[in-house]
C-alpha cells in the first residue's frame, strides 16, 4: 500500500462527510441515561455529597486526583449550593436530551456531572467513567443537527436544510475508537485472572450478594458457564476489533447487545449495561441508520396518506 493511499484512507475515515443521524441518537440515549443518573445522585445527595455527607470535601481533595476538578472546591460547601448544582446539571441534561442550546448543555452537564463525581470518588464505578468520557466526547460532534429544538428552531428561521448536512465525522470516530478500547482493555485485564482462563469467572461473579439481581438456574451447570465465560471473552474481543468488519458488524454487535442484556437480568451494576448498548449505535454504518430512518419516515407518511384518503 502507498504512503498516499493510506493518507486518503485516514482522512476519509476521519474527515469525509457522513450522515448525522449516529450522533444524534447517542444524544439522545445518553440523555435519557443521564436523567436517570440524576435521579440516583439526588435520591441520596445529602449522603454522598452533601457537607455532612460520608466523605467530607477536605478527604475527597486530599485522596482524589491531583488533576481534579469539582466546582465544590470552589463555591461554599453548603446544602443550598449541593442542591443548586444538581438542578443545574439535571435543566442541562433535559436540554441535552431534547436538543436545546445543545452545545452549552452537553458543557454544563459534563461540568457539573465531573463535579458530583470528584466530590466523591469512592462510590463511583465504571459506569460513571463511561459517561464522563462519552459525554465530554459527544461536544465535539453534530448531535443537535437531527431530533433537536436547535435544529427546529434554524428551520423555522429558514437557517438550516430541510434534509441535515452530512458532516465531518472525526468526533464520532473518537467515540468509536474510545468504544473498543473499552473492550479489549477489559479482556486484557480479565485474562490476567485464572477464573477467565478456567473459564469459573461467571460462576463467582454470579453468585455476590452485592451484585446478584436475579438466580439464573443454568448457571449451576459448570460446563454451560464455562462456555458461557469464554463466550464472554469471545464476544467482547469482537466489540474490540471485528465489529470494524462490515459483513460481521450487526452479527457482533447484536451477540454484545444479548451480552449486555444477559448481565443486565443477571446481576446489578446500575447503568452500565445500558450505557454500552447504547454506545452501540455508534459503530451502526451512519448510511445504513439513514436508509433506516427514512424507511421508517415512507412508512408513517404512507399510513397517514391511507388515513386522510379514508376520512
Amino acid at each position: 500500500m502507498k504512503l498516499t493511499t493510506l493518507i486518503k484512507y485516514i482522512d476519509d475515515f476521519l474527515f469525509k462527510p457522513t450522515p448525522v443521524h449516529n450522533v444524534a441518537f447517542l444524544r439522545i440515549g445518553f440523555g435519557i441515561l443521564l436523567l436517570f443518573n440524576w435521579f440516583m445522585i439526588f435520591a441520596d445527595m445529602d449522603t454522598f455529597f452533601g457537607p455532612n455527607g460520608l466523605i467530607s470535601l477536605s478527604t475527597a481533595q486530599q485522596y482524589g486526583n491531583q488533576l481534579r476538578f469539582s466546582l465544590f472546591d470552589y463555591l461554599p460547601h453548603t446544602e443550598k449550593v449541593t442542591t443548586t448544582l444538581a438542578i443545574i446539571n439535571l435543566i442541562a441534561v433535559v436540554g441535552m436530551t431534547i436538543g436545546f442550546w445543545t452545545k452549552t448543555s452537553i458543557a454544563v452537564a459534563f461540568i457539573t456531572l465531573i463535579s458530583f463525581h470528584h466530590r466523591n470518588g469512592f462510590i463511583l464505578n465504571s459506569a460513571d467513567s463511561v459517561l464522563r468520557v462519552f459525554l465530554f466526547l459527544m461536544f465535539f460532534t453534530h448531535c443537535a443537527d437531527m431530533f433537536s429544538v436547535d435544529r427546529w428552531m434554524k428551520l423555522q428561521k429558514g437557517k438550516a436544510a430541510l434534509v441535515p448536512e452530512e458532516k465531518s465525522p472525526w468526533a464520532l470516530r473518537m467515540i468509536q475508537i474510545q468504544f473498543c478500547i473499552i473492550y479489549i482493555a477489559t479482556v486484557m485485564f480479565k485474562l490476567k485472572g485464572e477464573r477467565w482462563i478456567d473459564g469459573s469467572a461467571i460462576y463467582v461473579a454470579t453468585r455476590l450478594d452485592d451484585f446478584v439481581r436475579f438466580e439464573f438456574p443454568l448457571l449451576n451447570n459448570l460446563i454451560l458457564v464455562k462456555w458461557m465465560t469464554w463466550g464472554t471473552l469471545a464476544v467482547e474481543i469482537a466489540l474490540g476489533t471485528l465489529v470494524w468488519i462490515k459483513e460481521l458488524r450487526y452479527w457482533v454487535l447484536l451477540a454484545g447487545i444479548g451480552l449486555h442484556l444477559g448481565i443486565e437480568y443477571t446481576m446489578a451494576i446500575p447503568v452500565f449495561e445500558w450505557a454500552m448498548i447504547v454506545l452501540m449505535i455508534s459503530m451502526v454504518d451512519p448510511h445504513d441508520l439513514k436508509k433506516v430512518w427514512e424507511s421508517f419516515k415512507d412508512k408513517q407518511l404512507q399510513r397517514l396518506s391511507r388515513k386522510q384518503v379514508t376520512v
